[in-house]
């Protein structure tokens, strides 16, 4: 019995330096991690169905999309429930008790309850949903949460209550190096409890969920077998590996950190043609024009900090690397060259106290052809051409400024009718293409946004990582 224990203990203690070694590696995006390919990541992360060996009545858990539009009281749009579906047939068929858990929007206080509903609806089951399922001053799941698992009859199916209602989940998003130690001791007990009292299976169908979360980056670690759903599988050693093939990449958007992913797609040197528009147009046409000893106003995108479209020095300055890198590379830029201002009227400057909308009609034509010919040097060889779009030119649910999106999107069959491989972005681009065209107008349109643009870098995603490293034991 004495050597037994000391067994467990030891097996304890090598288990809990392991999760925090582990977990280190994902904060501090270490070197070597990245390093790896991503089409040898993948390969360490086996899919749900290859889970041959769990039995029925075994609880598992499964990250899932469930960030949905909710517009009074229902799901706008399912797309992303829909995706998964498949895997929780699946769960079902296996006779497993499938607990389903996610996040939407970045507020705590936003509830699941309607997504679980719908979820409900489209599965045609039953879903028990729990509205509380942490006890943050102990670290230790909900007792309550517990009990009605483990009473639960084979093949049934809960709800957990978004994942951000705890500050746990985001704990890790803004960490210094000097709160991680805090931090992970928290989570470790936290995934610990969860594997002494729930479950040791994670499954994770959330393409979207992205960040350094608890429940994606932390949890995976303390498992002992993790799988991806066939919806992320397909995404992730299909299509993503695909986009990663791009050598035109369309990018615009409002938002400005946009230009880190930017910056990192480039550096892996597939890119050789750019189309910028939004936000990261502007931070580059002010950083060309500082590049080569001038200047070009950028309105009130340089003045208003409070400004969603702001834009600080730091980041024209990181807007010179890229047009630097870009130069060194060969990669031909295309930038806005006029622009509708946000009174309405066009103008080729953006002067102090305006700010961009969307782009001009110069603007417009001048990608236009550009695409023209990319179509035509498509046809002159057998080699693969692939095109990448992510964002809006600009804001474009408002009519006035509309048109860059709208003409774009037009293009994107004509690329695909051509033989080029097209894929759109998650977020805005895909809602745009569905209002202005149709998925079958290209080869891919993916459900996530942000997700995709860091699988196009060289800097892999916090629950891939977590997966090969649980998977790599």
């Amino acid at each position: 019995m004495v050597e037994a224990n000391i067994k467990k203990e030891i097996n304890f203690r090598l288990d809990k330096d392991r999760f925090y070694r582990d977990l280190y590696r994902i904060f501090s995006r270490d070197e070597t991690l990245d390093a790896i390919p991503l089409e040898e990541l993948m390969e360490t992360i086996p899919t749900v169905d290859q889970l041959d060996d769990v039995p029925p009545g075994t609880v598992v858990l499964v990250r899932m999309d469930l960030d949905v539009p909710v517009k009074d009281g229902g799901v706008a749009d399912s797309s992303r429930i829909e995706a998964s579906l498949r895997t929780l047939r699946f769960c079902i068929e296996k006779g497993w008790t499938t607990i389903l858990f996610g996040h939407i929007g970045r507020d705590k206080d936003l509830t699941l309850a309607p997504v679980c509903r719908a979820c409900s609806k489209l599965i045609g089951r039953d879903i028990e949903f729990i509205s509380n399922w942490i006890d943050e001053e102990r670290m230790k799941l909900d007792d309550s949460f517990v009990s009605a698992i483990k009473a639960a009859k084979p093949g049934s199916l809960f709800m957990l209550e978004n994942t951000r209602k705890y500050d746990i989940e985001r704990a890790l998003w803004k960490a210094k190096e000097a709160d991680f130690q805090g931090i992970s001791a928290d989570m470790y007990e936290l995934a610990a409890d969860f594997r002494e009292r729930v479950t040791v299976i994670e499954i994770n169908e959330a393409i979207a969920a992205s960040n350094f979360d608890f429940s994606s980056a932390a949890l995976p670690l303390i498992m002992s077998k993790t799988a991806m759903g066939f919806y992320l599988s397909e995404e992730m050693n299909r299509h993503i590996l695909g986009a990663r093939q791009a050598d035109m990449l369309v990018m615009s958007g409002l938002k400005i950190n946009k230009l880190d992913d930017l910056e990192n797609v480039l550096t892996r040197k597939s890119v050789k043609r750019l189309v910028v528009a939004g936000s990261l147009a502007m931070a580059l046409k002010k950083a060309k024009a500082q590049f080569r000893g001038g200047d070009f106003c950028i309105g009130k995108a340089e003045t208003d900090e409070k400004a969603k479209y702001y834009i600080s020095p730091q980041r024209i300055e990181q807007g010179k690397r890229i047009i630097a890198l870009c130069e060194q590379d060969g990669v031909e830029v295309i930038l806005p060259v006029d622009f509708v201002l946000d009174n309405g009227e066009t103008s080729e400057e953006i002067p102090p106290g305006f700010a961009q909308f969307d782009v001009g009609p110069k603007t417009r034509k001048l990608i236009s052809k550009k695409i023209a010919d990319y179509i035509a040097a498509s046809k002159k060889t057998t080699d693969k051409f692939t095109m990448f779009y992510n964002g809006v030119f600009g804001k474009f649910e408002d009519p006035r400024f509309e048109a860059g999106t709208r003409e774009f999107i037009a293009l994107l069959k004509k690329m695909t009718a051509a033989g080029i491989s097209t894929y759109v972005g998650g977020g805005e681009g895909r809602l745009a293409l569905l209002k202005y065209g149709s998925l079958t107008d290209v080869a891919h349109a993916f459900t996530a946004g942000g997700t995709i643009l860091k699988s196009l870098s060289n800097r892999h995603i916090a629950f891939l990582k977590a997966m090969c490293l649980q998977n790599s034991r």
